[in-house]
C-alpha cells in the first residue's frame, strides 16, 4: 500500500478542500473501484435481462453462476492470496524480481488446477446443460486469475492500470452481452455467460502481460518458488480463510433453510436473504476508503519511525517514544474511521428501509436489514483489525480471529435455521460482535506488549521452514530455491 500513502499525502499536502476531495476521492476509486465496477456489471447485465425480456429461468441460472463463481472463487483463493501478497513483498523489498512473474503463473495454475477439481464435483451429475457447466466454470476459473493479477498490480503501485483494467473488461462484458441478448445468438444465459467470459478473458490477459512486461516472462522454470511460504505463514491463510469463511457462512446456511430457491436442480441460493447481505455489506465501502487514508496518512509514518529506531541503532528512550506516538496514533485514527463508519451505518440505516419498501421487499426483509446493517458494521471493522495485526505481523492473533469468525457464524447460522426465518441475520450480527470483541482485545494486548514482541517473540537461531510446501519446493529446486528471508537487499 506504500503507492497509495505517496499519492494521498502529496494530496493531503495541498492543504486545500480541492486536494483533500481528491484524496478521498482516490482512495475510495483504488479500495473500492474494482468491487464497484464488477457489481455494476453484473446488475446492468440483470437489467438487461428485463429489457429484452428475456426470462426470469434464463436470469435465475445466469445470476446464480455468478453468484457461486464470485462467493467460491473468493473462499478458494483468499487464503492464497494473502500468502503471495507477502511472499511478493518479501521480493520487492530484497528487490528479488527474478521470481516475481513466474510465482504469478504458479499461483495461477495452482488455483485453476483445486478450481477444475471443485467445479468438477460440483458439477458432477448435476442436470444443467453442457454449455453452461463449460462457461460457468470458465468465468469461476477466470476470477481465480483475477484476484491473483489483481496482487501484482496493487504491489507494483499500478493502481491506475488497475482500475483500467477493470473498467476494460466490464464495458467489454456489458457490451457483448447486450449484443447477445438483443441478437439471440445464443441462449440468453449463455451469451451473457459468454460475454463475462470475454470480458474477464481481456482483463486476465491484461494483468499478465503489464506484469510480465515489468518483470518478463520466466526462464528458468521456478514458478512454484512460493511454495515454503504456505507453509511458514499458513497462520495468515488460515485468519484469512477463516474470515471470509465466515462472511459467506450465514449465506449458505440460510441456503439450505425454506428461503433457499434451487435453480436448474444446480444452483442454490436465497434471494431474499441475500439481496438484504449485499445492501448492507454495501454500506460499510466507507470505512475502507477512510482506513487506506488514515493508514497511509498518519499511521505508516509512526510504524516506521518506530521499527526505524529499532533497526537503525535508536537508543531506549528514542524507541519508547516512538512506541507511545505509534500507539497514541493507532487508536486516534481507528476510532475516527469507526466513527466516520457508524455515522453512514446509521444513514443506510435510516434510508435503507425505504429503498428495500420500494423494491418489494417484505416486512421481514426489511426488519433483517436494520440487523444486517450492524452486522456488516462489525465485520468491516473486524477486517480493519486484522490489518492492522497483519501490519505488526502479529500472526497468531490473525488466526485465531479468522478461526472464531467462522466457527462462531457455523454455531449461530445453525441456530438462526433451526430458529425461523424471524432469526435470520442474528447469527450473523453474534458471530461477527464476538470475533470483533476478540480482535479488539487481541490488538491491546498486542500494544501492551508490542517492545515484548518484537524484541523476544522472535526465534533465537533461524530455521528454514521444513514442512510438507518447503519440501516439496526443495525436492522441485533443490539448492537453487531462494531464502528470501535470510537474503541481502540487491
Amino acid at each position: 500500500m506504500a503507492g497509495v500513502g505517496f499519492e494521498l499525502k502529496r494530496l493531503f499536502r495541498a492543504r486545500t478542500a480541492a486536494g483533500h476531495i481528491k484524496a478521498y476521492s482516490y482512495s475510495a476509486i483504488v479500495t473500492t473501484g474494482p468491487f464497484a465496477l464488477l457489481t455494476g456489471m453484473v446488475l446492468a447485465i440483470q437489467m438487461l435481462f428485463q429489457v429484452y425480456d428475456a426470462g426470469l429461468d434464463e436470469s435465475a441460472v445466469f445470476l446464480g453462476a455468478v453468484v457461486y463463481s464470485f462467493v467460491f472463487s473468493q473462499l478458494l483463493s483468499c487464503g492464497f492470496t494473502i500468502v503471495l501478497t507477502r511472499y511478493l513483498a518479501d521480493c520487492l523489498t530484497v528487490q528479488h524480481y527474478r521470481d516475481v512473474t513466474p510465482s504469478m503463473f504458479g499461483m495461477s495454475a495452482l488455483l485453476l488446477v483445486l478450481g477444475s477439481i471443485a467445479s468438477l464435483l460440483f458439477f458432477w451429475g448435476k442436470p444443467l446443460a453442457v454449455e453452461l457447466k463449460v462457461l460457468s466454470h470458465l468465468f469461476f476459473s477466470l476470477l481465480l486469475m483475477v484476484w491473483v493479477g489483481s496482487v501484482y498490480l496493487t504491489a507494483v503501485k499500478k493502481f491506475k492500470y488497475l482500475i483500467l483494467g477493470y473498467l476494460s473488461g466490464v464495458l467489454i462484458s456489458f457490451g457483448l452481452a447486450a449484443l447477445f441478448l438483443h441478437t439471440a445468438w445464443l441462449p440468453p444465459a449463455a451469451g451473457a455467460l459468454f460475454a463475462m467470459d470475454v470480458g474477464m478473458g481481456v482483463l486476465v490477459l491484461f494483468f499478465f502481460l503489464y506484469v510480465t512486461s515489468c518483470f518478463g516472462l520466466p526462464r528458468d522454470g521456478m514458478i512454484f518458488a512460493f511454495l515454503p511460504y504456505l507453509g511458514r505463514h499458513g497462520r495468515l491463510f488460515i485468519g484469512s480463510f477463516g474470515y471470509t469463511l465466515g462472511l459467506f457462512l450465514p449465506n449458505i446456511i440460510i441456503w439450505q433453510g425454506p428461503w433457499g430457491v434451487l435453480i436448474h436442480d444446480t444452483f442454490l441460493y436465497a434471494p431474499r436473504y441475500d439481496v438484504v447481505v449485499f445492501y448492507a455489506l454495501l454500506s460499510i465501502l466507507p470505512l475502507t476508503t477512510m482506513f487506506v487514508v488514515k493508514v497511509e496518512t498518519h499511521f505508516y509514518e509512526r510504524y516506521a519511525h518506530y521499527f526505524g529506531a529499532i533497526t537503525h541503532g535508536g537508543n531506549l528512550h528514542m524507541i519508547e517514544d516512538a512506541r507511545k506516538d505509534l500507539l497514541y496514533v493507532m487508536w486516534f485514527e481507528l476510532r475516527q474511521a469507526f466513527e466516520f463508519q457508524f455515522v453512514f451505518t446509521l444513514v443506510f440505516l435510516a434510508f435503507g428501509n425505504y429503498v428495500l419498501s420500494f423494491a418489494g421487499l417484505d416486512y421481514n426483509s426489511v426488519n433483517m436489514f436494520n440487523v444486517m446493517i450492524f452486522a456488516a458494521f462489525f465485520s468491516g471493522a473486524l477486517q480493519v483489525l486484522m490489518i492492522m495485526l497483519e501490519y505488526f505481523d502479529f500472526q497468531s492473533g490473525v488466526w485465531r480471529i479468522g478461526v472464531i469468525a467462522a466457527g462462531a457464524n457455523i454455531v449461530f447460522g445453525i441456530i438462526s435455521l433451526w430458529i425461523g426465518e424471524k432469526s435470520y441475520g442474528f447469527g450473523f450480527f453474534l458471530a461477527t460482535a464476538i470475533a470483533l470483541a476478540y480482535s479488539v482485545w487481541a490488538l491491546i494486548r498486542f500494544g501492551r506488549g508490542i517492545n515484548y514482541y518484537v524484541f523476544c517473540a522472535q526465534p533465537v537461531f533461524y530455521q528454514a521452514n521444513a514442512g510438507i510446501f518447503y519440501t516439496i519446493a526443495n525436492f522441485l529446486y533443490g539448492k537453487d530455491l531462494p531464502d528470501l528471508e535470510r537474503m541481502e537487499k540487491a
